[in-house]
């Protein structure tokens, strides 16, 4: 059995509509089948995409504090910045591996966020304008110090 594409039936089961109110005479109004072409225009006009504006850094700073006030159930006053840097991370692990999981060894621009909560610090990782990941202590590495980064 040799199957017809969907499209190519499509047009079939319209042209024997069309034919069938045809043959039927005055009696039936012929309703025009009126096909309406899409063209790239309308597609650009139609399209509902979300575009992702990436975080600058005061952004993924609030993002990061917001983050860790929820996590230890503070008030975010309380979550105080020591500091907000642009780092090489020695992988894409990010500088927080998990230990399940393979990463890429290549030098990956990124972003370190600390924070502190009294005498408590505590590190975020990201790529340049995403969103920061909270990095517990026990997983983190350091980023890349080399030359260029002098």
């Amino acid at each position: 059995m040799i199957k017809t594409p969907f499209f190519a039936q499509k047009s079939r089961l319209a042209a024997g509509l069309s034919l069938a109110l045809l043959a039927c005479g005055p009696a039936v109004e012929a309703a025009e089948e009126k096909e309406t072409l899409v063209t790239p225009e309308h597609v650009k006009n139609m399209e509902h995409t979300i575009k992702l504006q990436p975080m600058s850094a005061k952004e993924q700073i609030a993002f990061s504090r917001l983050d860790l006030a929820t996590r230890l159930g503070v008030e975010m006053d309380v979550v105080s910045v020591s500091g907000a840097t642009t780092v090489r991370w020695r992988s894409s692990a990010l500088g927080c591996p998990e230990a399940d999981k393979r990463y890429t060894d290549t030098l990956v621009p990124g972003v370190l966020i600390m924070l502190r909560v009294g005498n408590t610090a505590y590190r975020y990782h990201s790529l340049p304008g995403a969103e920061p990941f909270y990095c517990p202590s026990d997983r983190v590495r350091p980023a890349y110090v080399g030359p260029e980064d002098v």
